[in-house]
């Protein structure tokens, strides 16, 4: 029973990426999603009470997730501004990503579990993948030379699949570095260098930003290590980089005077000239982050509600109203400062396992460079959070779950091998 709950959830983490339903409507009736998380739970519980083990194991990204969902639900039902206590989009998000970390973690008792979670993250993740490729083949622009998103959801525009993209390529070089075959690498390679091209087209500067970041560890670590998948990567990239279009790199050329703007007001737009489309998003997105920022230090506990009636406060701050390019001030909006380090928390979570998985699984390759694989995800997350507006997303909550739960696996081992190591020294 325990390992077909644990392939039900596998299940549902991949509908939650893939959303089928939305491509094939004749799903909608069979409730795939639903079936697949009761049935999990159900499975996993007859199986802890067969087995007399813990239906709930509390590592710190299950400590994490429930306390998101006791202040979710308050914020639900006793926000400031929360007018109406209807179900919506933002309290059914925060609910079911935290109900599946909460029994991801319980259910991942190995080492091979954690790879199967990820592995399966992957695999979903070429949907996406061989969306984008297709998209580029046939022209399908947003705006421009934008490649449009693949799907609805999470990639439902580019910000959004190249923020996608960006996390889930440190799991495709992980796969590259693990394979033995050298056709299995150069395949996973093939699929890290489709994201970066992913990445290009959508002409998203958020993308290219986080790219870059993530690209200051990568040099250092596959210089080192990888030398040839190195060049080879290098050098493709210098043959897809002018193939997104000039409209794109015109964009890209715009980053640099894009973060100035977002950060802090340049005197040069100060100046009688028309702004540009480009220059026009970095200015709303400022204010959007200042109101926002205003309305957070008004009530700065608990914030104004899950989905506020934004009529109550837009007279003070009018652009702090719908969606907000930046996770964590969404996480502040709705919950306050307590949302907000919940948010940080879970970074934290992926940041700090990682190092852990790395500490003790030295020895063990695979493993170890796992761990490095959190760590990198946990940086795109961080920078491509701070410019889109979902936080709490299921791959942010999945991998927190992975990293928690390896991260205490391998403690608790290294403890017993300890406790083992004692006796025996006592005992000779």
């Amino acid at each position: 029973m325990g390992l077909w709950a644990f392939r039900m959830a596998l299940c549902y983490v991949c509908i939650m990426l893939v959303q089928p339903q939305n491509r094939f409507t004749f799903l909608w009736p069979l409730h795939i999603a639903d079936l697949s998380f009761c049935g999990a739970v159900g499975l996993h519980v007859l199986a802890c009470l067969k087995d007399r083990t813990p239906v709930v194991r509390f590592g710190p990204a299950t400590c994490l997730a429930i306390l998101l969902l006791g202040f979710g639900m308050l914020s639900q039902y006793a926000g400031e501004y929360q007018t109406s206590t209807e179900w919506n989009p933002w309290i059914d998000l925060v609910v079911k990503n935290a109900a599946i970390l909460i029994l991801l973690e319980a259910m991942m008792t190995s080492a091979k579990r954690v790879w199967a979670v990820q592995m399966v993250m992957l695999v979903a993740t070429l949907w996406w993948v061989k969306g984008g490729l297709r998209l580029s083949a046939a022209g399908a622009t947003y705006s421009g030379d934008r490649l449009m998103g693949a799907t609805v959801g999470l990639i439902e525009n580019p910000n959004s699949f190249a923020y996608m993209m960006c996390v889930f390529l440190p799991l495709y070089l992980y796969t590259y570095q693990q394979a033995r075959k050298w056709w299995e690498r150069y395949l996973f390679l093939a699929g890290a260098l489709a994201c970066i091209y992913i990445i290009f087209q959508t002409g998203s500067r958020t993308g290219l930003f986080t790219l870059c970041v993530m690209g200051v560890f990568l040099l250092r670590r596959y210089g080192r290590q990888h030398l040839k998948g190195l060049l080879v990567m290098c050098a493709a990239i210098a043959f897809l980089f002018p193939m997104t279009g000039e409209r794109n790199l015109e964009r890209f050329k715009t980053i640099p005077k894009s973060i100035a703007s977002f950060l802090n007001r340049d005197k040069s737009q100060d100046a009688p000239h028309p702004q540009t489309q480009d220059e026009q998003s970095a200015e709303e997105r400022r204010m959007k982050n200042i109101h926002t920022w205003g309305l957070i230090k008004e009530h700065l506990l608990f914030g104004v509600g899950m989905s506020p009636n934004s009529s109550k406060y837009t007279d003070r701050w009018p652009m702090a109203s719908g969606q907000v390019h930046c996770e964590i001030l969404m996480a502040g909006r709705q919950m306050g400062l307590i949302g907000m380090s919940l948010y940080v928390g879970f970074w934290a979570v992926l940041i700090v396992g990682g190092w852990q998985i790395r500490r003790y699984a030295r020895d063990w390759p695979a493993i170890r460079d796992l761990g490095w694989t959190f760590q990198m995800q946990a940086i795109a997350l961080i920078v491509g959070g701070s410019f889109c507006p979902l936080p709490w997303h299921p791959p942010m909550m999945v991998l927190a779950a992975s990293a928690s739960s390896l991260s205490g696996l391998l403690r608790e081992d290294a403890d017993a091998r300890r406790v083992e190591a004692e006796v025996r020294r006592l005992r000779g």
